[in-house]
């Protein structure tokens, strides 16, 4: 009689199995030995990631950075730089044009690039997510400051044409700097929208009234997209990255949002979402 082989014998005809290794595997034994096989050409990381991203929401990152009070006040001080952003959405809902300072304001028109790869749409096809150590550095002020070392520079902007720039803010308003400079390129320069496991309030993108014709009207979507056309940049990349409340969930609901915030933005602006 002759004894069966382990499958894995014959995909590693090098290793001595001890004689109980022939014996046949049960079906739990053969599913859990390949398992471990995938976790040694994967990782056992690469295998829990996709489970800890599905739940992470349930068990959100403790905020454990500066204060609220902190905050506004590194808020005022980014102000005086040129910055502009949102930590909550009660700073969002409260603003108006009549808060930001002309520093904060991007004044470069766009100019439409003419070198670059062209494709067969005749667009050059290349988005850059510019997400650089929490953003909002000194050397992007409006204030010319030294550099004392080397430090992100975006190169090669005739390949470019969308540039996105992101920080673990729930507004992220792209420095006029980054947006001047952009223009001068031909580069569209986009904000971030940005709702991460531990944002608070997330349902109040969604709230909305509906009109005697039975649209869905989004008071927060014309805010995004008067704060694109006030501070002079170019759209905005919807990111959203925890579940919402199951109360305020409607696929529908969302995409009657961005059908709106598209609308509002107009033609020359970009959503990506």
């Amino acid at each position: 009689m002759h004894a069966k082989t382990c499958p894995c014998r014959q995909r590693h005809p090098d290793r001595r199995y001890f004689p109980q290794q022939f014996a046949p595997l049960s079906p739990y034994t053969h599913h859990l030995h390949h398992q471990s096989d995938m976790a040694n050409l994967l990782g056992w990381k690469d295998i829990l990631r996709p489970i800890r991203d599905g739940y992470r929401h349930l068990f959100p990152t403790p905020d454990t950075g500066p204060t609220p009070e902190e905050r506004r006040h590194q808020r005022a001080l980014d102000r005086l730089k040129g910055f502009a952003y949102f930590d909550t959405f009660e700073q969002l809902e409260s603003w108006i044009e009549a808060d930001s300072d002309p520093l904060q304001r991007a004044n470069t028109p766009f100019l439409r690039a003419t070198g670059g790869v062209q494709t067969e749409d005749h667009k050059t096809g290349v988005l850059l997510i510019h997400d650089y150590s929490g953003n909002y550095h000194d050397y992007e002020s409006v204030q010319a400051v030294g550099v004392d070392k080397e430090l992100y520079s975006c190169e090669y902007l005739q390949f470019v044409e969308t540039f996105v720039y992101f920080s673990h803010k729930l507004v992220c308003v792209p420095p006029p700097t980054w947006t001047n400079t952009l223009h001068r390129n031909g580069v569209e320069a986009l904000g971030t929208f940005l709702i991460e496991p531990q944002t608070e309030g997330s349902e109040r993108l969604l709230n909305h009234t509906i009109e005697e014709s039975g649209d869905l009207n989004f008071p927060m979507a014309k805010k995004l997209a008067s704060i694109a056309i006030h501070f002079g940049f170019d759209g905005w990349l919807i990111n959203i990255e925890k579940p919402f409340p199951s109360d305020a969930w409607d696929p529908e609901v969302l995409e009657a949002f961005l059908r709106q915030l598209k609308a509002e933005l107009g033609v020359d602006k970009r959503l990506i979402w």
